[in-house]
């Protein structure tokens, strides 16, 4: 009984030195992609967020074509609010790696310039647009 007890000991001992070790580089690849998807999924919301706030200040443009004292006080507030929106939205930005924030950040100036009450500002708002949909493309390809 002893005989064959030191025997099953030493067959689970031997096997248990024989098993591979958890391969660390595996595990490693594996929170890289973790971490890679994770920036990719912030830098969709950031994109998605950006064209939000290029759709608001399109949405300015009845304000714009009004000359009462109403309207222009309301397109300020809004212009206000939604500047603080960019602002945050910049502060997202400039947490990205820096080739993402190199393609994204310049579009905080064309957001900020399509969230106004100039009269212009519908054309900044067709600038910004084309560069968020050119910083997807170029980051989605």
């Amino acid at each position: 009984m002893k005989l064959y007890i030191l025997i099953l000991l030493s067959i689970f001992f031997v096997s248990c030195a024989t098993k591979p070790p958890i391969d660390n580089a595996v595990n490693e690849n594996v929170k890289e992609k973790n971490k890679e998807t994770a920036v990719k999924n912030e830098v969709t919301k950031i994109t998605r967020f950006a064209q939000a706030i290029e759709q608001q200040g399109r949405d300015l443009q009845s304000y714009r074509e009004a000359f009462d004292a109403e309207s222009s006080r309301q397109c300020n507030q809004i212009v206000e609010e939604t500047r603080k929106q960019t602002a945050d939205l910049e502060i997202r930005m400039n947490n990205l790696s820096e080739n993402y924030k190199k393609r994204l950040l310049p579009i905080v100036g064309e957001l900020n310039e399509c969230v106004s009450c100039a009269k212009k500002s519908l054309d900044d708002c067709k600038k910004a647009r084309a560069s968020i949909n050119q910083a997807i493309k170029e980051l989605y390809p």
